[in-house]
């Protein structure tokens, strides 16, 4: 009986630790990144997402410090899904 609630136990664990994994590397929306909703993402805001901010400058094109939908576009076509 003990053994059957510790393997319970051990299996509902691991869903959640799996479901924690997948939502570590779930895309961001470009709207939940836009915290101040001027349609732009900024340096900042991507900071809150690591590969995001770690891509940032290379998906800057225009270099004007912040990624429009349409840079942000490229990060999620490139990031792979959950």
């Amino acid at each position: 009986m003990i053994r059957n609630q510790v393997s319970v136990l051990f299996g509902a664990l691991a869903a959640v630790v799996g479901a924690v994994a997948l939502a570590a590397d779930a895309k961001p929306s470009f709207e939940a990144l836009d915290k101040n909703s001027d349609g732009k993402v900024s340096l900042n805001e991507a900071a809150d997402n690591d590969a995001l901010f770690v891509a940032f400058k290379g998906l800057d094109a225009n270099k004007d410090g912040v990624l429009s939908r349409e840079e942000f576009a490229a990060f999620q076509k490139d990031k792979p899904s959950a």
